[in-house]
């Protein structure tokens, strides 16, 4: 059965914004505690004060959430910079919080004349449940010690809270790493910073991805066959790894298409918690290649394309 924040997305990314935004308040009731819900809500609104709520409150359900770190690390500097562009959207900036084109998107009729007076008084009960979850939590009795008296206090401290102070100051110098990278958009080796192999954990949320040198990248999904490179990577590898993990893409549905329309055999594992690895059966030559998934109403529906690239490797 089809989630309330499975329809919200796709009525989203079809550019449907009040009925995502119907499917995605039912999604709220239904899953509370579900931080892609308020990701998603974030996502489709304009107001920055309620999209910092939502991301907070997405933050606080699981503060390893890529896309509501992204969307912090966005807000924050609009909020430096005050300069922002009036059709600058939090989507735009926070991929894959939302695959929505930075410019030029469909807008439905009633997004033409903004939210609904109704609709806006309901987000705002929502923002302020969020709200009155801040208030009610209890402020740390304890003031903060500056700099001096911390530097002043080292001396007596033992052993073990040295070494903890250490692994604090590291923790938040990797996630200021990590809003720099998505405020400056550059790609940052995790494997290597975290001392551990990507290939090792699951992806950071679900979807599908291309698994190339121990890092996921995003496979965005199109609705019928995507007009663009934007969400398309690029593999290197006659043998790519593609990895579903609790996605809408349903392996057993799939088929794999070449640019030329060829369909190509592969075979996948299911593995542990919803996560799949799928693989051709033979190498793959350069060019376009295509996951398909057919919807269950092909008269009404286009279907779904999962695509990414494989090039020859650089001759050294």
């Amino acid at each position: 059965m089809v989630s309330s924040l499975q329809k919200g997305i796709k009525a989203a990314k079809s550019g449907h914004m009040q009925e995502a935004l119907d499917f995605l308040k039912d999604a709220i009731i239904e899953e509370p505690q579900n931080a892609d819900v308020w990701v998603w809500v974030a996502a489709i609104i304009d107001d920055l004060d309620k999209q910092e709520i939502f991301l907070k409150k997405a933050l606080e359900i699981n503060p390893q959430n890529i896309p509501a770190q992204r969307g912090m690390a966005y807000l924050q500097k609009r909020k430096r910079d005050q300069i922002a562009d009036q059709n600058d959207h939090l989507s735009d900036h926070t991929s894959p919080i939302s695959p929505f084109p930075p410019t030029g998107r469909p807008q439905s009729p009633e997004d033409n004349n903004g939210w609904s007076k109704l609709e806006l008084e309901e987000l705002n009960e929502i923002a302020a449940q969020g709200e009155d979850a801040d208030e009610d939590k209890p402020e740390d009795p304890k003031p903060a010690k500056s700099s001096e008296k911390l530097l002043k206090d080292l001396p007596k401290l033992s052993a073990f809270e040295i070494v903890l102070l250490g692994v604090v100051v590291v923790v938040f110098v990797f996630i200021g790493i990590l809003a720099a990278s998505a405020i400056f958009d550059f790609d940052l080796p995790i494997s290597a910073l975290s001392g551990s192999k990507a290939a090792e954990n699951e992806p950071p949320y679900a979807g599908v991805f291309l698994l190339e040198n121990d890092i996921y990248s995003d496979i965005e999904h199109h609705q019928g066959l995507p007009s663009q490179d934007v969400g398309i990577p690029t593999s290197q590898s006659v043998d790519p790894t593609i990895v579903i993990f609790t996605s809408e893409a349903n392996p057993e549905m799939l088929n794999l298409i070449y640019e030329t329309g060829e369909y190509i055999p592969f075979d996948f594992t299911t593995q542990k918690d919803g996560l799949s690895l799928a693989h051709a059966e033979s190498d793959l030559v350069p060019g376009l290649y295509c996951f398909q998934q057919l919807p269950e109403d092909s008269i009404i529906e286009a279907a779904s394309y999962w695509c990414f690239k494989v090039t020859s490797a650089p001759s050294e």
